[in-house]
């Protein structure tokens, strides 16, 4: 079909930034920073239409008004005698009453799918009939857009040229695109091409009417993805020209540049799904973490067939491979989508393994094939300090499954060589324009018990893949506190402490951890544990009582842990691993329930736990998965279609004696049926050696603490542990060890229902550039920090928008946000204005209105606590009653009795 060309505004609001994706897989975070989008709308469901508009940016949705791509049906009388060969189309007959129908039909149909607008494409066909039916078939043009905006008055017509007919309809266009002012595309050749001057003057004597009226006008230029700095400098060009531009390539399956352009927060990782399933693979258990605290969204693909056939020019940060056992499957496949990422400059990097073997692929990373094996003994090594050696394991020769490569002369730089006696050099890892290598047995050091990185995986990945430096959001800080959150799983629950009276499990919970410390406890129980169809329904007048106790406390919100509490939720899965056993067999032996039922597991026990442990203002918000934690997308589906959030599974335990990053699980394992949320820190089962002691190796959780907290905050404060911690001396005795080190720090408490949207926001959230040097952040969810880099410099309060201050630590530079969306704009130093410096409730408000004077509100479960910086003394005002803050070094503390305020004033003067 013919592409975007012009379009007619009314006085309702104008775009800023305009992007066009015809594609499958449109990704929508990205798409949602521009103001309008436009969508092939069988390539868009209804639920991705209301999340763009959720993010605040309007859909149209793509719809031919002059030519039929595919068959005619019942349409076959309006199709006239003329074909567009160019785009296999059929031009049709626009006096056609079943013609106009179906586009009135259409329109509805896509403004119930929520659509904001429609993007009219085509409008110029006629001119492809046989001169003598021009006339009458433009009348009809006119007459059929003038009906389409009577009868759908909601939705905004975006045209794509349609010069013709324009004159003639004030107020129904609400934007005019047109394509090629400087640089085109000849769909014949299939080349890119300059604009003539001669055609440029005639397309500005055509919209200089348009500009008379004030009708936004669209700008859609080509240019391949390979000249993305030239893309650049077009949009600025056409933007001072008047124009709202897109700079995009022609099949619009490509993130191109309008008045803002997207700042790339999403790294592709290529894994061989025949190494292992993802949640087992190397590829994410490695490196899955390190590049969610790089502040990045990473993709998982498998290596196969099935790569996505977009460009990620403008979308990925880059492209790593992270495969061991040679190249994957389909390597033809592979090695060509590779180099199409390398076209499109697309930085790569190849981490242990190479999985190409085919030479023309490793002359153009300027790469060869050593002529023979290495030669002992090893005659000369050198290596990049600042890459190896330093990070955890020291820099030890190996020559043990060493790579056979070499640089070709003008090819990488080789920062790790070995020298051979005959004098041959052997490259394991270099840095190019194109992207690194980084190969094994350099990479990772393996041991039965540990491993450890013997490359620099930040320093490593930052160089390969030139990443800049950028706002990162952040999952482990809020309002300048680390963030913590406690969740306990139902295991136990039928337990009795080693302690005077042997009392349940669930009593030492409730009284010893939950009520005297000060943190929001998530809590889940399992049905076949607690219920009378479960295994003990004697006990069940017993236990029931204890589990309403504890749901009733204000402290604690209410989870389920499922129904028999399934081993391994994927068993068939499961049973195919090396050295398996099911030793406990699948899930409680619940009489009468033979096999696992996922819905009975978890519809079942969150009704169970609704009608019969807690209250209807109180439900069931998140299922606990048990076991193995490995649910299939389907299941992860189940939970959400029931309304539950999830969370559990990883392996993040780092302690002194096993301090390695390795050891770093990421918090996201995308599935078919949804994001699982992984436990930010595995529970007291795997400290204390499965539960056979010592009862005390709890206490390792705290060196967790410490460990991701220095030199980097890798994570927040998680508290993760069963009922069974409260039956035990030792086990109790850590317990209150590990609470009173949490509330030293003094954090942000949050419910785990609460952090899995900061999860979310670290996963979707999407990050872009405006013309005037400002960050636009969008798709946060609940996240509400963004990490500077020290180079960036300081938040500018009076040019942002959503900022409320920043709280500098040797860990970063925290930014603080008060919204979903937010505009940052930088500064070398740090600003005067009033700002807040920490807070320990969640932030919702936070706006200037002068100077010295700020409007705020908070929302929490706890009295609020809150520092601001400022250079004058400084007081709030809240519910008619002012409080003057405690000055120390520039800060001004405040202690308000009040969990929620809604229109709280600040004044510093």
């Amino acid at each position: 079909m013919a592409l975007p060309g012009s379009v007619q505004a009314t006085d309702e609001h104008q775009p800023g930034s305009v992007a066009l994706w015809y594609a499958a897989q449109p990704p929508l975070p990205e798409l949602a920073q521009f103001d309008w989008v436009v969508l092939e709308p069988g390539h868009a469901s209804p639920a991705d239409v209301k999340f763009l508009r959720e993010q605040g940016s309007e859909p149209f949705a793509y719809l031919s008004i002059g030519e039929l791509d595919g068959e005619s049906g019942t349409l076959e009388q309006a199709v006239s005698s003329v074909r567009n060969e160019a785009w296999n189309s059929q031009v049709m007959d626009l006096t056609s009453a079943a013609w106009r129908n179906h586009i009135f039909t259409r329109a509805a149909e896509l403004r119930g799918q929520g659509y904001a607008g429609l993007f009219l494409d085509t409008l110029d066909s006629f001119l492809l009939l046989p001169e003598e039916q021009r006339e009458s078939q433009r009348q009809a043009l006119a007459t059929l857009l003038r009906e389409l905006k009577q009868k759908e008055p909601s939705l905004k017509l975006f045209f794509n040229r349609g010069f013709d007919v324009l004159p003639e309809l004030q107020g129904v266009a609400a934007a005019v695109a047109v394509e090629s002012i400087y640089q085109g595309w000849d769909a014949g050749s299939k080349a890119y091409t300059e604009v003539s001057a001669s055609d440029r003057e005639w397309l500005q004597g055509k919209l200089a009417p348009l500009r008379a009226q004030g009708i936004p006008l669209v700008a859609i230029d080509y240019l391949p993805a390979e000249r993305r700095e030239e893309a650049r400098q077009l949009a600025a060009r056409l933007q001072k020209e008047g124009f709202i531009p897109f700079v995009t390539q022609p099949d619009l399956d490509y993130l191109g540049i309008s008045s803002i352009e997207v700042q790339p927060r999403r790294i592709a990782v290529l894994y061989d799904p025949a190494e292992g399933d993802l949640s087992q693979n190397p590829a994410q258990t490695y490196l899955g973490g390190l590049l969610e605290y790089m502040g990045y969204r990473v993709d998982y693909l498998p290596a196969d067939a099935t790569l996505p056939r977009h460009s990620f020019s403008g979308l990925y940060a880059g492209v790593i491979t992270w495969m061991t056992a040679g190249p994957p499957a389909a390597s033809e496949t592979f090695d060509s989508w590779i180099s199409q990422r390398l076209d499109e400059r697309v930085p790569l990097a190849i981490i242990r393994g190479l999985p190409m073997e085919n030479d023309s692929s490793l002359t153009r990373l300027g790469l060869r094939r050593s002529t023979g094996p290495f030669k002992g003994p090893v005659k000369d090594v050198t290596y990049d300090k600042t890459l190896f050696g330093n990070f955890e394991a020291p820099f030890k020769v190996r020559l043990r499954e060493l790579s056979r490569l070499a640089v070709i002369d003008g090819g990488p730089q080789a920062v790790l060589n070995l020298t051979d006696s005959d004098g041959q050099v052997f490259t394991v890892a270099a840095i190019g324009e194109w992207g690194g290598i980084a190969l094994e047995p350099y990479v990772i050091e393996e041991s039965q018990e540990h491993n450890r990185w013997m490359l620099d995986p930040f320093a490593f990945i930052q160089r390969a893949l030139r990443l800049p430096a950028q706002p990162r959001p952040d999952a482990t800080t809020e309002n300048g506190r680390r963030i913590a959150t406690v969740h306990i799983d139902g295991d136990g629950f039928v337990s009795r402490a080693e302690v005077t009276g042997s009392p349940y499990s669930g009593n030492l919970v409730l009284s010893e951890f939950i009520r005297p410390h000060p943190f929001l406890t998530s809590v889940s129980v399992i049905e076949g544990e607690v219920g009378p169809k479960g295994m003990y329904p004697y006990l069940a007048p017993e236990l029931e009582p204890i589990a309403r106790k504890i749901f009733a406390d204000p402290k604690v919100e209410v989870a389920t842990h499922t129904f028999s509490h399934p081993f391994f939720l994927q068993p068939e899965l499961a049973s195919k691993r090396e050295n398996f056993e099911a030793q406990y067999g699948y899930k409680m032996a619940i009489p009468g329930y033979d096999s696992i039922d996922f819905t009975r597991e978890i519809v079942g026990s969150r009704d169970y736990i609704n009608s019969r442990l807690t209250t209807p203002d109180k439900p069931v918000k998140m299922v606990f998965w048990p076991g193995d934690a490995l649910p299939s997308g389907a299941t992860v589906k189940l939970a959400y279609d029931s309304g539950l959030a999830n969370v559990n599974g990883g392996n993040t335990a780092l302690t002194n004696a096993f301090s390695s990053l390795t050891r770093l699980s990421p918090l996201i394992r995308p599935t078919e049926g949804g994001i699982q949320y992984y436990a930010p820190i595995i529970n007291e089962n795997v400290y204390t050696n499965l539960w056979q002691g010592p009862y005390y190796g709890f206490r390792g959780v705290i060196e967790t603490f410490e460990l991701t907290e220095k030199p980097r905050r890798l994570r927040g404060l998680h508290l993760y542990y069963h009922f069974y911690s409260a039956t035990k001396q030792a086990s109790l005795k850590v317990m209150d060890d590990i609470y009173r080190a949490m509330e030293a720090q003094k954090p942000i408490s949050l419910w785990m229902s609460d952090y899995i949207p900061r999860m979310h926001g670290l996963y979707q959230s999407s990050l872009a550039r405006r013309a005037d040097g400002r960050w636009q952040v969008r798709g946060l969810d609940g996240l509400r920090t963004l990490r500077l880099d020290p180079a960036l410099g300081w938040p500018d309060l009076g040019r942002s928008q959503g900022i409320a201050g920043v709280r500098d630590l040797p860990q970063g530079r925290y930014v603080h946000l008060s919204a979903a969306s937010a505009v940052l704009a930088l500064r070398a130093d740090r600003d005067p204005r009033p700002a807040l410096e920490e807070a320990n409730l969640p932030l919702t408000g936070w706006r200037y209105l002068d100077d010295r004077e700020v409007r705020f509100s908070f929302h929490g479960e706890m009295p609020l606590h809150f520092s601001v910086r400022a250079a004058a003394p400084c007081q709030v005002t809240v519910a008619g009653r002012t409080v003057r803050g405690r000055g120390e070094k520039g800060l001004w503390y405040f202690e308000l009795p009040m969990k929620q305020v809604d229109d709280g004033q600040l004044i510093c003067k």
